[in-house]
């Protein structure tokens, strides 16, 4: 099978599991970050690329914003559909083609761990931009360049003791295979410049760069989460798209 129709079903295939997957690390630490990133979302226009059942966009949603959450996955759509309140709606499409949405359309743009999912990460970024309005913001989280290098291979350990997150075959940038939910899954790996360069290509101002850790209160209820103090799991970049 080619490697782009198994990103394309490898998330057909896990729907299920994911909707049933605890989200405590999104719930838990990450949305804050994120939340943060974006700003003050009360009546702004907001599109979810890569909204997968939605459960960021509803959140989004409660807040005031106006969502349209646009995910290849059908039955996740379906899911983020029954789920739906006033303000939101769920398309069928492709991060990589954005097809049938205007250009200039929305006030912030959002990608939750989605771009490690795609294999023309560079168009799908282009699109981002074009239904951004001037002035409007691109939040990306994602798998961190340092971890998704070596994800097949996981921490180093002696015995229950882990010793460190191993860095290896960095600029070697294509696809780790790893097991979730008992079956093979990809992601695609990137270097730091590979995505910074994609993104000032596109034509976006860099505005923050994000390596997300947990509060001590977050911490206290996730003690899982002092990983995220030894080696970087994730990244978030705040874009702009030019008001000239």
């Amino acid at each position: 099978m080619e490697l782009r129709e198994r990103l394309d079903n490898q998330w057909t295939e896990s729907a299920q599991d994911w909707i049933e997957t605890d989200q405590a690390v999104r719930t838990g630490m990450l949305d804050r970050w994120m939340l943060s990133a974006l700003g003050d979302v009360h009546a702004k226009t907001v599109i979810d690329i890569g909204c997968g059942e939605g459960r960021f966009s509803r959140l989004l949603s409660r807040l005031g914003a106006t969502v349209t959450g646009v995910d290849i996955t059908e039955a996740l759509i379906a899911r983020a559909r029954a789920l739906a309140s006033e303000g939101e709606t769920y398309l069928i499409g492709n991060a990589e083609n954005l097809h049938g949405i205007a250009d200039a359309r929305f006030d912030l743009a959002v990608s939750y761990i989605v771009l490690v999912d795609l294999l023309d990460y560079r168009r799908a970024i282009g699109e981002a931009y074009r239904v951004l309005r001037p002035g409007g913001r691109l939040v990306v989280c994602n798998i961190h360049p340092m971890r998704s290098a070596s994800l097949h291979n996981g921490w180093i350990r002696q015995g229950d003791k882990k010793l460190f997150y191993p860095l290896d075959d960095y600029t070697d940038e294509g696809p780790r295979e790893w097991l979730w939910w008992g079956r093979p899954f990809i992601n695609m790996h990137r270097t730091l410049a590979a995505y910074i360069s994609a993104f000032l290509d596109a034509g976006f101002a860099l505005r923050g760069l994000h390596e997300p850790t947990p509060s001590d209160e977050e911490l206290a209820a996730n003690p899982g989460f002092d990983d995220e103090f030894r080696a970087p799991n994730f990244i978030i970049y705040i874009l702009e798209k030019p008001t000239y």
